[in-house]
């Protein structure tokens, strides 16, 4: 895995209050609300562990103009945003979830 192929960090929105920023490379940028973020770590999780039979994690924040939308694969999930791709192992996949979880506090 690529060394830095994520960023996730709390951040406090004047209005919205904490949210949980996730980013991919510089020019992808998602924010979650706390229960977006805690969602979003779960299903990681859970296909992951091979606990859900999902082939797809779909998830519209409500504090960005951009989806989360990852393919799951035998390897790990492959992260598509207009026309990208980003290809997460499971170790990645993995690495991700509890960064979401931690950055919720």
């Amino acid at each position: 895995m690529p060394e830095q192929i994520f960023s996730v960090a709390s951040v406090q929105h004047r209005v919205m209050g904490q949210q949980i920023r996730l980013r991919f490379a510089d020019d992808i940028e998602l924010r979650f609300t706390p229960a977006e973020a805690s969602s979003l770590s779960l299903a990681l999780v859970a296909v992951r562990r091979g606990i859900s039979p999902e082939r797809e994690i779909y998830m519209s924040p409500i504090a960005s103009d951009e989806a989360f939308v990852g393919k799951v694969l035998d390897a790990g999930i492959s992260v598509s945003r207009s026309g990208e791709a980003i290809e997460l192992d499971w170790l990645a996949v993995d690495k991700l979830a509890s960064s979401l979880a931690e950055a919720i506090g």
